[in-house]
């Protein structure tokens, strides 16, 4: 039997898994794969705000992820919009205590071309905590988008795309967990936004639905 796929996410903010690729993971959850998702950075602390803000952010991190469909979800609190400021080998050492704890086959985070500095360190990090060595279980590195940070960052063309129209509408119910992350509607985190990115992403692959878009950074067949 074909061995089933553990799927580890690796995101900076909480919402980023959801905003980014939430129909991908709920796919890989209804196709019966095992997935965590680890967020390093408190998502809120740049803004001034304190622990019950934090705590009310990791609120709606466990609520979305559990409408994707895992409870497997680690919220960590690194300073929002910092992590520049930690040694590299700080987050990798921490990433590799999630990749020994689960062991995943497939690791998807941020591309390195965001806006968000705080994207760019977990894409660094991650590259390095999973480099090819002999015995690693990780057959495929894919880096995701994030509405804002992607778009305002550059050099994201992406050469993978899932069909998520089965997912699609538990991706958005996840998305309206995040009350003080969504923007109004012209705004490209505002749910009429998500809805276009995906359409166009579905487009662009010639799909008659929504996709998303993802860059390979390693894939072993």
């Amino acid at each position: 039997m074909p061995m089933t796929e553990r799927i580890l996410v690796l995101v900076a903010h909480p919402d980023d898994e959801t905003f980014g690729m939430g129909g991908t993971i709920a796919r890989h959850v209804r196709s019966g794969e095992p997935v965590s998702i680890v967020a390093f950075a408190d998502g809120v602390g740049s803004r001034g705000n304190n622990k019950e803000a934090i705590e009310e952010r990791h609120g709606m991190f466990r609520r979305a992820c559990k409408i994707l469909g895992t409870e497997d979800v680690w919220p960590h609190q690194y300073a929002d919009n910092q992590m520049d400021n930690l040694p590299l080998l700080q987050i990798v050492k921490h990433i590799e205590i999630h990749l020994a704890r689960f062991k995943p086959t497939i690791v998807y985070t941020h591309w390195i071309g965001d806006l968000n500095v705080d994207h760019q360190v977990m894409h660094r990090a991650v590259n390095v905590a999973c480099r090819p060595l002999p015995g690693s279980p990780i057959k495929r590195l894919m880096y995701f988008e994030v509405p804002c940070s992607t778009a305002w960052g550059e050099g994201f063309s992406p050469n993978y795309f899932v069909d998520i129209n089965g997912t699609f509408s538990v991706k958005m119910e996840a998305c309206a967990q995040y009350t003080t992350e969504l923007g109004e509607e012209n705004h490209p985190r505002s749910l009429e936004s998500i809805e276009r990115l995906a359409m166009l992403r579905g487009a662009r692959a010639g799909l008659p639905s929504g996709a998303e878009a993802f860059v390979i950074g390693r894939m072993i067949e």
